[in-house]
């Protein structure tokens, strides 16, 4: 009986989750918007280095619209609600002060990226590319809202996912297509 109490708990949670995503989306959208249009005029192209290091995992597409703006401390205000989220308990940690952050194709970041954390931040940019940043938004914020903790919503995990493949595995592999597979999933 306890299964089933705890399955039908979780059901409800994830539904209110999935209603509040609806309704918070709309500023969270508003809020990657605003910050990806703030800091492109700041951003520039990716080195050739960083293209060499990463051509055999992403399209050539991905690699040329992607940006990035170095700064520390990052100039990035909290996502909306993310007060009101912390102290509810919610696990978020402070824009400001990760190693790095993407708004759609522009990745900001403490310090010149290592592979590692390109490729992490490059996931996140075809995840926007096939989701659009409305799609994103509403994703982002939902899987938020049902796990409570920044490292467990869908689209984090499959970001660390697909880093640590590229940190242990020999063989290059098709992130995109790992991704559009999570994606469906």
């Amino acid at each position: 009986m306890l299964a089933v109490d705890n399955i039908n708990g979780l059901t409800v949670h994830n539904r209110l989750a999935s209603i509040a995503a609806l309704a918070l989306s709309p500023a969270v959208h508003a809020y990657i918007r605003h910050q990806r249009n703030r800091l492109r005029p700041y951003a520039r192209p990716l080195q050739c280095e960083e293209k060499t290091a990463l051509r055999m995992y992403f399209p050539a597409n991905v690699l040329d619209r992607t940006a990035v703006v170095i700064a520390d401390p990052l100039p990035i205000p909290d996502p909306p609600l993310a007060l009101i989220a912390r102290r509810m308990g919610f696990q978020y940690p402070r824009p400001s002060t990760v190693e790095a952050i993407t708004f759609d194709n522009v990745i900001t970041c403490r310090t010149l990226l290592n592979p590692p954390v390109l490729f992490h931040e490059l996931v996140h940019t075809v995840q926007y590319q096939h989701l659009g940043l409305q799609g994103f938004a509403r994703r982002y914020t939902q899987g938020f809202l049902e796990t409570g903790d920044y490292y467990r919503i869908p689209l984090e995990r499959c970001a660390f996912h697909l880093q640590l493949r590229y940190e242990t595995e020999p063989e290059p592999f098709d992130a995109e297509t790992e991704i559009l597979r999570d994606l469906r999933e």
